[in-house]
């Protein structure tokens, strides 16, 4: 077992060393590469983050809403990975920048948003979309305290199918979340649906009528529109 532990750890130390040069060359070709890392208590990598010009060039055209992910789940590293992404005019997907964090913490995620911002000269998103996570909100107010934060739809409803479990239920509120309607119309929608479906006491669906302003089209329609 010490043999074994040793030696994952000598991997670790090997792969951090592997990683810094990886970007050491990166730069000799991409004089725009910007990559950050932050040391712990015990001398070892704790978060990383990297962004290279073909990024940082997307961000500037179609950095107003920004996607903060960090679902893509843990590796060898044990580290949750964080994709910063868009949407770009051809309804393509675009990375932004990455990261690797040592925990999912207001901290670590303080820190990432500190270095994303430097890394993009200071340009801060207009609209951050998550999924709800609590340290990620406090983060983003803290770091991009102008913004306006929004609940990825994508999330909601796999949360929807988890928490409430009625795949009726689950398709009703795809429709109240995505449908271009007025407010009162989403209102009536939304008493019809929770009354069908029973839910009108679950917890989690409380919550998430309490959070419309957040993820609901019709209180969020033509927010990026002129005056």
């Amino acid at each position: 077992m010490y043999n074994e532990v040793r030696r994952q750890r000598a991997l670790r130390n090997g792969d951090v060393n592997a990683a810094l040069r990886f970007f050491e060359r990166c730069v000799r070709g991409d004089e725009k590469m910007f990559w950050r890392f932050e040391v712990g208590p015990d001398q070892h990598m704790c978060d990383l983050f990297w962004s290279d010009r073909r990024s940082q060039d997307d961000y500037k055209i179609f950095g107003d809403v920004l996607a903060f992910d960090a679902t893509y789940g843990r590796n060898k590293y044990n580290l949750p990975v964080v994709v910063f992404s868009g949407v770009k005019h051809h309804n393509q997907t675009c990375v932004f920048a990455t990261a690797m964090v040592s925990c999912e913490s207001q901290v670590s995620y303080v820190w990432v948003l500190r270095k994303f911002l430097e890394c993009m000269g200071g340009k801060a998103p207009k609209a951050v979309i998550t999924n709800g996570d609590r340290s990620m909100c406090l983060a983003i107010q803290k770091v991009f305290p102008e913004a306006h934060h929004r609940l990825c739809a994508w999330h909601l409803l796999r949360n929807a199918t988890v928490n409430v479990c009625k795949p009726r239920f689950t398709m009703l509120l795809r429709s109240c979340m995505l449908v271009d309607i007025e407010v009162e119309e989403f209102e009536k929608q939304w008493e019809a649906m929770v009354e069908e479906c029973g839910v009108r006491e679950v917890k989690w669906v409380k919550d998430l009528y309490r959070k419309k302003l957040s993820w609901v089209t019709a209180y969020i329609h033509g927010f990026f529109l002129p005056a």
